[in-house]
């Protein structure tokens, strides 16, 4: 294989947070990879935590509290952590954002439902969909209009439509139009499951979401990754104290391991700092609108989107890969996405985290134009 075919990164040893900053083999770089939007990496509070978590000698597998019904102080407090956070009357949590979608249709579906599946939608919730053994129908990737004709061709009566879809898309840093889903599903009693993995922390005036973002909430259930903007482990689900209760006796919820306490403790103390901090939210939006702009005054073309990625091809692969390299070696690190929805060829995926500067933006954005 010539080495132009691979990541320059292959092989090689990466040091530093999922934010703005890397070394590579020692080098310093400028990072646009990853999901780590509100550069939480080194926050003392979060670092407290983990330490003070092992300090009082917790153990490292907590299972059988939320089973057995007693009180797991660990998992009590990440909990209410995120029910405040979400607005919501308690939350689940678990230890990773794989299971959101199985433990989600778990909590949510009900006999009858018919789920319209975003043909977008992360591996998780498609094949959480397989194994709900509930009927599904797969609508265009964000398309309210083949939304609407799979519901008028598809819903049975007696079925009620639960729409289920990614919130901000992992690759593209697009958003679901909720809104408009919910114009659609309404008049048939439907409602959403959401999976805002990326969008949990960084998206809505709070930071809920896009179904904040949109309007939504009241007619949303939503799942937020913790290990995206949080810069913790597991994740977590909002939704009323009946509902914890019932789904933690069942099987997507039971069979999972809760999670570390350690990881707990680190996810409450990062979901009550972004609460208390809007100021990094904002300041990762300036930046990310500050980027947008920028590389369409370069000619590049991205989606009208408040998130923190943009998405773009430039030619085919083997040009591409020629750009990456050469802003490689101008000390940028920009990666080509083959993940879901970057197409059969990839795309560059550039994320914006809240540590990066003006400069390191416009430093970027110069560099493309050169090699363009």
């Amino acid at each position: 294989m010539n080495i132009i075919d691979q990541e320059p990164i292959a092989g090689r040893v990466v040091a530093g947070g999922a934010a703005a900053r890397w070394t590579i083999d020692g080098r310093a770089y400028v990072n646009f990879s990853g999901a780590g939007y509100l550069a939480l990496h080194d926050e003392p509070a979060l670092r407290r935590a983990a330490y003070d978590a092992l300090d009082r000698g917790l153990p490292f597998q907590h299972q059988l509290g939320p089973l057995y019904e007693f009180r797991d102080p660990p998992l009590d407090d990440v909990q209410a952590a995120a029910a405040d956070f979400m607005q919501c009357e308690t939350a689940l949590y678990f230890s990773s954002g794989f299971f959101i979608g199985p433990i989600g249709l778990c909590a949510f579906a009900r006999p009858g439902d018919h789920l319209y599946v975003d043909e977008g939608a992360h591996y998780n919730l498609r094949q959480a969909v397989q194994l709900s053994g509930l009927a599904a129908t797969s609508f265009a990737h964000r398309d309210p209009g083949a939304l609407e004709e799979a519901v008028a061709r598809m819903l049975s009566a007696g079925e009620r439509p639960l729409v289920v879809t990614d919130g901000m898309f992992a690759t593209t840093g697009e958003l679901a139009p909720l809104h408009h889903y919910a114009k659609v599903i309404d008049r048939f009693g439907g409602s959403m499951f959401v999976d805002d993995a990326h969008g949990f922390g960084v998206i809505g005036e709070e930071g809920r979401g896009c179904a904040e973002y949109f309007g939504t909430e009241s007619v949303t259930d939503v799942g937020g990754t913790l290990s995206k903007a949080f810069c913790a482990s597991g994740a977590v689900i909002g939704c009323s104290k009946e509902t914890a209760r019932r789904v933690i006796h069942l099987p997507p919820k039971r069979g999972a391991n809760a999670g570390s306490p350690i990881s707990a403790a680190v996810a409450a103390a990062s979901l009550r700092f972004v609460q208390a901090h809007p100021e990094r939210r904002r300041r990762l939006h300036e930046l990310s609108a500050h980027a947008r702009f920028g590389l369409r005054r370069i000619g590049i073309a991205v989606s009208d989107s408040p998130s923190p990625v943009m998405a773009f091809a430039l030619g085919d692969r083997a040009n591409m890969r020629r750009i990456q390299y050469q802003l490689f070696a101008k000390g940028f690190y920009l990666p080509i996405s083959d993940y879901i929805g970057a197409g059969p060829g990839g795309t560059f995926r550039c994320a914006v985290f809240a540590n990066h500067s003006e400069e390191d933006l416009d430093a970027l954005l110069s560099a493309l134009a050169t090699v363009l």
